[in-house]
């Protein structure tokens, strides 16, 4: 069964490793299935976006998608994914995460990305994203760099999200 580890579970802190989609994904033989319950796992736990190193799996791959999202409406599974171009201008927006529950904290990220993926046919596609869309692909993409979001703000400020998670 499909399961999103909590911190400071391995994988999360795992580089993760190119998708050969012709050879699908080790241990799951129906590809479109596994997507299914990816996507459905992330939306019943009331997330935005959800790495594959959250369930263990130290492939280079994530769900996202959210009905306020402009690109990815619809929960959709990112093969591949990379960011092409990011814009200089940044923006401090609170974060949460599956792996943290109940943990938030403002991280400073650039404002609109250019992203490159392969969906789940390796057709190679490209988008231009803005705003929440663009913080939530960023805090995936760090996920499968085995990049936490604790690793994107001061000790101080960790410190006190954590204080205030206690509460």
């Amino acid at each position: 069964m499909m399961q999103i580890f909590i911190n400071p579970y391995h994988t999360l802190h795992s580089v993760s490793t190119e998708v050969d989609l012709e050879q699908g994904l080790k241990g799951y033989n129906d590809i479109e299935r596994f997507e299914k319950d990816m996507v459905n796992l992330m939306v019943a736990s009331k997330g935005i976006g959800l790495a594959a190193n959250q369930l263990g799996i130290t492939k280079r791959f994530f769900a996202i998608g959210y009905e306020s999202f402009d690109v990815f409406k619809k929960p959709v599974i990112l093969w591949n994914p990379l960011i092409v171009r990011s814009s200089k201008e940044t923006v401090e927006d609170v974060e949460g995460c599956l792996s943290f529950p109940g943990l938030w904290v403002k991280v400073r990220r650039p404002k609109k990305v250019t992203v490159r993926w392969q969906n789940v046919k390796g057709e190679i596609c490209m988008q231009y994203l803005d705003n929440l869309e663009s913080k939530c692909f960023q805090h995936e993409l760090d996920h499968i760099d085995g990049i936490t979001f604790d690793k994107r703000v001061s000790k101080l400020k960790w410190d006190m999200a954590k204080k205030k998670a206690k509460k």
